[in-house]
């Protein structure tokens, strides 16, 4: 559901701006529009207030005018891909230095786009990668309007949309990435009825049958331009999306979701050099498709992006613009409370001189008038005060939960959270379980593929994992390269830690044989070996002031270790220990006894093959 105030006045910013620069004022963009006056001293004044938003309707107005001044071919698109070069998005450039490559601007494309329109969602459906059929980058984005939305009223906004999307690779000295739209939501005979851009050609169109006709502007006869086709669904990861191929009749034994109708354009029409509809559109589809391909940055770039990226963590960006912008919600709020504070203080001051006005012979009541305006005072400044402690308690509930999340399921971090616990400040003895994780021959995968490979491969197999981790309540305690260090059991003690243990590490390897299908197409057959041990060990915090670290050690953990080290891709080896904890549960092989540094007695070792049903 979209609010009233559905545009960001950046877009507006964004018009103004690019009009400025073809005609030397945008002055006339805002005459006669509605907006908040005893806010703000001007229209002009409110439209360029980048923290304010507007009515669809004043957008649109603005940016029809805008068209008709500056008068130029493709003006909506153009006026879009200004924003980079004129840098015109106002102070969501400073976010821009955060980012290694497009790639992560285009990942971040969602957040982007709910700070600009509350009218559409931006998926990223395919995350950038190395194209190497075409030698370019490429990422498809589905765009989709909330239900409230008419597509077809939002006809301008999709190629200033596109314009915006197309000039993300110059932020980087590239060339404008090339955005291909193979699906459109547009109803064909509403928009080239209703649209004023196609309404002076007088198109008429009409669906006859299967077929989409127009009056043609040539030669004044009807003309069949569209035909109706069926999309076919397409596997993306685990769902089932359009993407752009069709069939012209129904297949036979249609699986769910395939056969759903549209339009498909056979016609280019062009009048006086303007393409009207392009020949291979796609009409009536149920969302928006777009196709972009952009260069790579130069070999220089791109290693200096790889170092920035192993120097941080990948979602640093994230966390920093959530952080900004949480600030800038609590700046907002204090500002708000001292302007009224402000202006309490202006109506004391007037109160005063009212009083001193009749002093003459109002002595005491004049001294009585004063003491209740002290004590209004320092209520009000008593008010300023319990504010900031509120700020700063929120600031440090903040500081708690980043600290958890770490290492915890966002479930785990609430719940330690209202208990008004956190992890351990000193160590401490305690029976858990650990699990250490590793991928089966990375390290000669990354001597073949390129860098930028290895991320999607690592970032893909890292989140997937990390879902599941949290899934079974397991406290993610290191990302070693592709290795992991899972234990079970703290910060909130767990009965049945073994057991969690277990069922993750066999979900693990049924989520990696999926991935494998993945892994197969870098010309490798990658696995992941998987090591339990249960048994008491350390848990706390390390290190010094300047720098500390929450972790396992002890003999129980080397023993963990141990085992992964011994398993075989696709393997979970367990220790006696473990094993005794979940006999009846799972399906397994004596593999034998192992001998562990620091342990006198040889470690039985068990292969788990199935959960029982």
């Amino acid at each position: 559901m979209s609010r009233r105030d559905c545009i960001s006045n950046r877009n507006i910013k964004i018009i103004a701006t690019y009009v400025q620069s073809k005609t030397g004022d945008h002055t006339r963009l805002f005459d006669d529009l509605p907006y908040p006056f005893e806010g703000f001293p001007s229209p002009k004044e409110f439209f360029l207030d980048e923290d304010e938003w507007t009515t669809y309707e004043n957008f649109e107005k603005i940016f029809r005018r805008a068209k008709e001044l500056v008068n130029e071919p493709g003006f909506y698109f153009a006026c879009g891909s200004s924003s980079a070069a004129l840098r015109s998005w106002g102070r969501f450039h400073i976010f821009a230095k955060l980012f290694s490559s497009p790639g992560d601007g285009y990942k971040r494309l969602p957040f982007f786009n709910r700070n600009l329109n509350d009218t559409k969602e931006i998926e990223v459906v395919i995350p950038p990668f190395f194209d190497r059929r075409i030698q370019r980058f490429r990422t498809v984005l589905k765009v989709e309007f909330h239900r409230d939305i008419d597509p077809n009223s939002d006809y301008i906004g999709d190629p200033f949309l596109r314009g915006i999307i197309s000039a993300i690779p110059t932020l980087w000295g590239l060339e404008p990435a090339l955005v291909e739209q193979p699906l459109k939501p547009y109803d064909p005979e509403i928009l080239l009825q209703k649209e004023p851009e196609f309404r002076s050609y007088e198109l008429h169109p009409k669906r006859e049958g299967d077929l989409l006709t127009i009056r043609h502007p040539e030669h004044g006869g009807r003309s069949i331009v569209g035909e109706k086709v069926f999309l076919l669904p397409d596997q993306v990861g685990n769902r089932t999306l359009f993407l752009g191929r069709y069939a012209k009749k129904p297949l036979n034994a249609l699986n769910p979701g395939e056969g759903k109708e549209a339009i498909l354009i056979t016609e280019t029409v062009t009048v006086n050099g303007r393409t009207l509809l392009q020949e291979g559109e796609i009409f009536h589809a149920p969302y928006f498709i777009l196709d972009v391909t952009y260069d790579r940055t130069s070999l220089a770039n791109r290693f200096v992006n790889i170092l920035s990226v192993r120097k941080k963590p990948d979602n640093t960006g994230k966390e920093l613009i959530d952080t900004l912008n949480q600030l800038r919600k609590s700046i907002k709020a204090k500002n708000e409370a001292y302007a009224a504070l402000e202006k309490a203080h202006q109506e004391l001051q007037e109160a005063k001189k009212q009083i001193d006005e009749y002093a003459s012979g109002l002595e005491e009541k004049v001294r009585e008038r004063t003491a209740s305006l002290r004590q209004t005072q320092e209520e009000l400044l008593e008010m300023n005060r319990n504010l900031e402690s509120r700020v700063q308690e929120q600031v440090r509930q903040l500081e708690k939960y980043n600290q958890l999340r770490r290492y915890l399921s966002p479930k785990f971090t609430e719940k330690v959270l209202s208990g008004n616990n956190t992890t351990a400040q000193e160590s401490q003895r305690k029976m858990m379980t650990v699990v250490f994780s590793d991928i089966r021959g990375f390290s000669t995968l990354t001597d073949d593929l390129e860098p930028e490979e290895i991320f999607h491969l690592l970032d893909r197999y890292l989140s997937e994992m990390i879902n599941i981790i949290h899934r079974f309540d397991g406290t993610l305690n290191k990302i070693i390269g592709d290795g992991l260090l899972i234990f079970f059991g703290d910060p909130i003690p767990l009965e049945d830690h073994a057991e969690r243990a277990v069922r993750m590490a066999v979900e693990m390897q049924k989520k990696v044989a999926e991935l494998r299908e993945e892994w197969k197409g870098y010309d490798h057959d990658l696995g992941v070996g998987i090591g339990i041990n249960t048994g008491y060990m350390t848990v706390g915090n390390i290190g010094s002031e300047i720098h500390r670290d929450y972790t396992v050690i002890g003999n129980q953990v080397n023993i963990a270790a141990r085992l992964e080290s011994m398993a075989a891709a696709g393997q979970i080896l367990i220790s006696q220990r473990t094993y005794s904890k979940v006999e009846p549960l799972v399906e397994s092989e004596f593999i034998g006894e192992i001998q562990v540094k620091g342990i006198h007695t040889p470690v039985r070792t068990f292969n788990i093959t199935a959960l029982k049903e």
